[in-house]
């Protein structure tokens, strides 16, 4: 009886602290970023808005960088971020509950804990391994800087009444 236990514990580190997190994460309690979303799919399917937008800008003039919403990638890699800690703290709650059971209980515990400290350590290898690649990458990979050019009132118009 005293091994269900154990094992409904260990399993209870493992599983209730993703499940409240996805639970924290759909709760209609973010509702502001749910409006800058659904704000930002507005503001690129809204036909011509980008040219009233422009109108007012001098011709030749670059356009000022202007804040948005994060992007979608952006997104991406925060949840990507928050998955990865949240497994990892998951991993080093079970590492510790192993051990305080095989110091309590010794025996086949150990074996139980070895298993678990190996789970860790691949996970930290593999972290370490995806933040190399990231840092090669980073290194290797050089992006060209966009040149950004603003038509004139006069052109947004006549592409209009040309029907593209």
């Amino acid at each position: 009886m005293l091994v269900l236990l154990i094992l409904a514990a260990i399993w209870a580190a493992v599983l209730v602290p993703p499940y409240l997190q996805n639970r924290r994460e759909t709760r209609p309690g973010d509702s502001i970023a749910s409006f800058r979303s659904q704000l930002s799919v507005l503001e690129r399917t809204t036909p011509g808005a980008r040219a009233s937008n422009l109108a007012h800008l001098d011709v030749g003039r670059v356009a000022p960088p202007r804040r948005s919403a994060p992007s979608a990638a952006a997104m991406r890699r925060a949840e990507v971020r928050r998955r990865r800690r949240d497994v990892f703290l998951t991993l080093l709650g079970a590492v510790g509950v192993t051990f305080v059971l095989a110091l309590a209980l010794g025996g086949w515990v150990w074996a139980l804990h070895l298993g678990v400290d190996l789970l860790f350590g691949a996970y930290v290898l593999m972290l370490i391994n995806l933040q190399q690649r990231s840092m090669e990458r980073e290194h290797k990979v050089r992006y060209l800087q966009p040149t950004h050019t603003i038509a004139r009132p006069e052109d947004q118009i006549l592409l209009r009444r040309s029907g593209s």
